[in-house]
């Protein structure tokens, strides 16, 4: 099934997402979402998780088109589900995935420059009509999800909000506008002299460029300052020095990732292998007759547990015999196990009782009878 994607594809730029802080903590969701960009979900998690047992007090800051949006949920739901103080700052753009992000329900807030953009799930897939199908099924469900998670920010009916903005149309609201619809909770000041960006390309591309060109006003001076008080920054003159430096921490945690990745995999093939020859093992011991069939969940646990003792346990037991197989197999294929011509008392202490009543339960009436001289009931 291929990938679903909420994303505006109205612009193109490069740029970085995370800045920790001292005190507080600003966590930026700046770029498209999905593994392999910059805003990668396993990343951001983990990154959030770090940053609650550090500070009581965490920003998020968001500029993103969107992307791919189980990644964005998956944000969503870890933002939501924090129990530290977080507030959700949109700089220049929330479009899609990025929009529902910011409405997890968390403290929001826009700068007067801001646009929120919803509309429809979109994706693609390869198959056969039965998957295609099942692709538009998938994101007509997500489009219903995604329209709860919205009618729980603003009062409005789930089915209002999939009229409005699932239509296939992009629906750009800015901060006004928001604050109106009870999307957002305020508009936060700027500081600044410079020509006000008016366009969506002008103000994706204004934040992002506020990143990299330098502090703008008091307040990003104050950030500056915070991130050069963490020892790893330091020694970083300046905001290019920063990015520069947060840059090589992104490639290291890449490689690191990587690496864990490449020893997961290595370990679950291990592991398959090690399950494959208890497999083996075992069902040579079934058809030895050192063990039954019912024996086997047993076994496996034991296996599973101390697999050295339960090999030498079994490897110390004798085979049964070829007539004893072979009127063992006759009983187990008959689908009762050779329980007629047993009485209540051997199948009791064999432990079959439960197994007559599930296989064969007008034969387990019968010998309860015998046994007790009246009709089982449930």
């Amino acid at each position: 099934m291929g990938i679903l994607h909420q994303k505006s594809c109205e612009m193109t730029s490069s740029f970085f997402n995370v800045i920790p802080g001292d005190g507080s903590a600003a966590l930026l969701l700046y770029g498209d979402i999905g593994d392999g960009y910059k805003v990668e979900s396993g990343r951001i998690v983990s990154e959030l998780l770090a940053l609650q047992s550090q500070y009581k007090k965490i920003d998020v800051r968001i500029n993103s088109r969107g992307g791919d949006v189980f990644s964005g949920m998956a944000i969503y739901n870890a933002l939501r589900q924090s129990k530290s103080d977080i507030t959700i700052y949109i700089d220049g753009v929330a479009a899609s995935i990025a929009a529902i992000i910011a409405l997890c329900g968390k403290p929001l807030y826009m700068s007067p420059y801001a646009k929120l953009m919803l509309h429809s799930v979109s994706g693609g897939t390869w198959g056969n009509a039965s998957v295609l199908r099942q692709t538009a099924d998938q994101m007509e469900q997500l489009q219903k999800d995604l329209s709860n998670m919205i009618a729980g920010r603003c009062g409005m009916k789930a089915k209002e909000v999939q009229a409005k903005y699932f239509d296939e149309k992009d629906h750009w609201i800015d901060a006004k506008e928001a604050v109106d619809m009870k999307l957002c909770d305020g508009i936060y000041d700027m500081e600044t002299t410079e020509k006000q960006p008016t366009t969506t390309d002008e103000i994706y591309n204004y934040f992002n460029n506020r990143l990299v060109s330098g502090p703008q006003n008091q307040n990003e001076m104050a950030l500056i300052d915070d991130i050069k008080a963490i020892p790893s920054f330091s020694d970083k003159e300046d905001a290019s020095a920063i990015v520069a430096h947060i840059k090589a921490l992104e490639n290291t945690a890449t490689k690191v990732n990587a690496l864990q990745q490449t020893n997961d995999a290595y370990k679950a093939q291990i592991e398959n292998l090690q399950k494959k020859e208890v497999e083996v093992f075992l069902n040579k011991a079934v058809s030895e007759g050192k063990i039954t069939k019912e024996q086997l969940p047993l076994m496996e646990k034991l296996m599973n547990s101390d697999r050295k003792a339960a090999e030498e346990l079994i490897n110390s037991m004798k085979p049964a015999s070829p007539a004893r197989r072979a009127v063992d197999f006759i009983n187990h294929e008959d689908g009762k196990g050779g329980f007629e011509n047993k009485t209540w008392d051997q199948l009791d202490k064999e432990n079959l009782l439960a197994e007559l009543k599930d296989k064969d339960f007008s034969l387990f009436c019968s010998k309860f009878k015998d046994k007790f001289g009246i009709d089982y009931k449930e």
